[in-house]
């Protein structure tokens, strides 16, 4: 146990309860997450969005910790060893986020989610620390003999999910996310090693899920964020299609390794090189690179800089229906005569592609309530307003990115 403490807005004081969580804190890897923010280009949208994936992960290690406490205090009191490998795993769970989150995910490095960059990093953090996480790596990875620790972590209803509604909502200002974090972790248990959720709890577990389709649609899938995150994509694209060329363009070592070719997943685990710079790469070096091409470079990917750095992003029309390619290309073509463009520039002036959600999936690995008799049943069973509001489906749009009507 340590006596240091962390001041958090939505919290208060959270607690550091050993010098290896310290340790880990303190670690370059840990603290690159203070340079990546936790809504990547949210704040374009709501301007508050600015806080930092360090910032959630502390939060849903506070969280970890009263849950634990409930449940000790229910009867599941946990060995030191489980109990400090459940806090690091949910601390730790966000270490291979690609800069700006999601938005570069699948570009830096392809067919790798960020899930399996942070086991990646773990696994690299446990050799530093002399095999002090392999309990960390069971949970995270599932394969603990207690179920529920892996729950907490990574479920349809895990301290990651419970931080970043409450966090994203008080930092962006939308209070549908609010939700009732304290009752829902009073009402957490423990049925044959599984999580479950005392029956009496069951309204606050379908407000947190209304709460978590509300902040997709109204802030998460917010039509202008999805604009300026392809937008960004674009620019990536453009950068490497350019390097491709031949042609020159300021590039830093470290993001260099990721334009000049695709890197997949299996290559990435295989070399260390690719793993370092991956790790040095945050928001701040991306908007290095975009604020010089937006200068000087080529015409087109100056453009897309140019767009982003002056917030004059593409307009977003949804529709139930996928738009015609001819819509797309004539939208392309007479922004692209605007400009002075040649063809090489329609595909990132113009385009239709679906988004698709689905809040909760029942049928996958459904949230169990358990009533006061002890029999275990889906949420789906007992909510009629998990039915009403069709939140298993995954909701399904069009989104059509096409140039704004400027004077």
């Amino acid at each position: 146990m340590t006596n240091k403490i962390l001041n958090d807005p939505l919290y208060g004081f959270i607690r550091l309860e050993s010098k290896l969580i310290l340790r880990l804190i303190d670690h370059p890897l840990f603290q690159r997450l203070r340079y990546i923010r936790q809504l990547g280009m949210t704040y374009l949208v709501y301007p508050g969005a600015t806080h930092s994936r360090l910032a959630h992960a502390l939060g849903a290690m506070h969280l970890m910790q009263e849950a634990l406490d409930v449940l000790a205090h229910k009867g599941y009191s946990l060995s030191p060893d489980d109990r400090s490998a459940c806090l690091m795993a949910i601390l730790l769970h966000d270490l291979g986020h690609a800069p700006f989150s999601h938005a570069l995910e699948g570009f830096l490095v392809q067919d790798m989610p960020h899930e399996d960059i942070s086991l990646l990093m773990m696994q690299d953090l446990n050799r530093w620390c002399d095999g002090e996480l392999e309990t960390t790596l069971d949970v995270f990875r599932g394969s603990h003999e207690l179920p529920f620790l892996h729950e907490l972590v990574s479920s349809q209803l895990d301290m990651d999910r419970l931080d970043y509604l409450n966090r994203d909502s008080f930092f962006t200002g939308v209070t549908e996310g609010i939700i009732g974090v304290d009752r829902i972790l009073q009402m957490l248990d423990v049925h044959q090693g599984r999580l479950v959720v005392e029956r009496k709890g069951i309204y606050s577990i379908e407000k947190y899920l209304m709460a978590r389709y509300l902040m997709y649609w109204q802030v998460y899938l917010h039509k202008t964020v999805l604009s300026a995150e392809y937008l960004m994509g674009h620019i990536m694209n453009r950068a490497r299609r350019v390097l491709e060329q031949g042609l020159d363009l300021f590039v830093s070592p470290d993001l260099g390794l990721f334009l000049r070719q695709p890197v997949r997943g299996d290559e990435f685990r295989s070399n260390p090189e690719l793993r370092e710079a991956y790790a040095r790469l945050d928001d701040s070096e991306i908007m290095v690179h975009v604020k010089t091409w937006a200068r000087r470079s080529e015409p087109i990917l100056e453009h897309l800089s140019q767009q982003l750095m002056t917030r004059r992003l593409a307009a977003v029309d949804w529709s139930s229906e996928p738009v015609s390619l001819d819509t797309v290309q004539g939208l392309a073509q007479e922004e692209a005569h605007r400009l002075g463009l040649g063809e090489e520039a329609l595909a990132y002036l113009a385009h239709c592609r679906p988004v698709r959600k689905a809040v909760y999936s029942g049928a996958e690995s459904p949230i169990l309530i358990k009533d006061r008799q002890g029999v275990v049943s889906p949420l789906d069973a007992l909510s009629d307003h998990i039915q009403v509001v069709d939140l298993h489906s995954k909701h399904e749009r069009y989104a059509l990115y096409r140039p704004k009507n400027r004077p």
